[in-house]
């Protein structure tokens, strides 16, 4: 047992001994070599407490500098949304403008004006019920309007005047109960009456003989027969539908309005009236 022991205290004595060595070559090297070694050494023995430590602190500083900086996201997101807010404004502001050019546009080639003087007016007040139909517009006496003068749009006829002041008038449309316009169906000489009913029903043409030559789809033309109100060859409408009852002494002819009567943003008024 002795023996044992002191074998054991030979071989401890032993180990202490090369360690006693290799921690005295050791320190014969350079300093710059321990200190690099002894960095190496702490970094492999530290790095895990130092992960722990940065996955605990991380999410707390990261919650910190959010919640400092949520105001200013705030600012910048309300800013952006104003940005947007203005620019869909733009747009739709850009969008009724090229409207009003388009229709203005649509009023330059009105090939049965011809050589009549005109009055571009813009539509500034409508009037629509079940029999009436007018609009106001911002051009007067003062630009030469008067009573009685026709006024036309993009595609035919509109209305006539009714009414003046020096910087408005009133336009009756052809769709009100009260308007009446001497026609004439297309090249078939068939005279008649067209007469407005209401503003959301056909134009009804009357007084044209029965078997008159009056197909779907042609266009009638205001006559200009002698003491008409309105010079000849504006378009009025199409005809819808046209048939002759029996024992009827006249046809019945349903027209759609040449002119887009849903938009009247500007009109031109013919500087025209009945000869004397």
């Amino acid at each position: 047992m002795a023996s044992r022991r002191s074998r054991r205290s030979y071989t401890t004595f032993a180990v202490l001994v090369l360690v006693a060595i290799s921690i005295l070559a050791l320190s014969l090297g350079t300093a710059s070599g321990i200190s690099s070694g002894l960095r190496s050494v702490g970094s492999v023995v530290l790095s895990p407490a130092v992960g722990v430590v940065n996955s605990i602190t991380r999410p707390i500083g990261n919650f910190f500098s959010g919640a400092l900086n949520y105001g200013a996201v705030t600012s910048e997101n309300s800013k952006l949304q104003a940005i947007v807010s203005q620019l869909e404004q733009d747009k739709s502001i850009q969008s009724f403008e090229r409207h009003q050019l388009a229709q203005i546009a649509a009023l330059q080639d009105l090939g049965f004006v011809g050589t009549i003087p005109t009055v571009t007016a813009q539509s500034i007040e409508s009037n629509v019920s079940n029999f009436a139909a007018s609009v106001q517009i911002n051009k007067g006496s003062g630009s030469g309007v008067a009573v009685g003068m026709p006024v036309v749009g993009s595609g035919g006829l509109v209305g006539q005047v009714i009414s003046v002041t020096n910087g408005t008038a009133t336009i009756r449309l052809i769709t009100d109960g009260q308007s009446r316009v001497g026609g004439v169906v297309g090249t078939t000489g068939a005279n008649g009456v067209v007469n407005g009913i209401s503003a959301s029903r056909p134009l009804a043409m009357n007084f044209v003989k029965p078997g008159s030559a009056v197909s779907v789809g042609t266009m009638v033309f205001t006559n200009g027969l002698q003491g008409a109100e309105y010079p000849a060859g504006i378009p009025l409408g199409k005809v819808k539908s046209a048939s002759t009852p029996a024992n009827s002494t006249q046809m019945n002819i349903a027209l759609n309005p040449a002119a887009n009567l849903n938009q009247l943003g500007y009109v031109e008024v013919l500087l025209w009236e009945p000869p004397a």
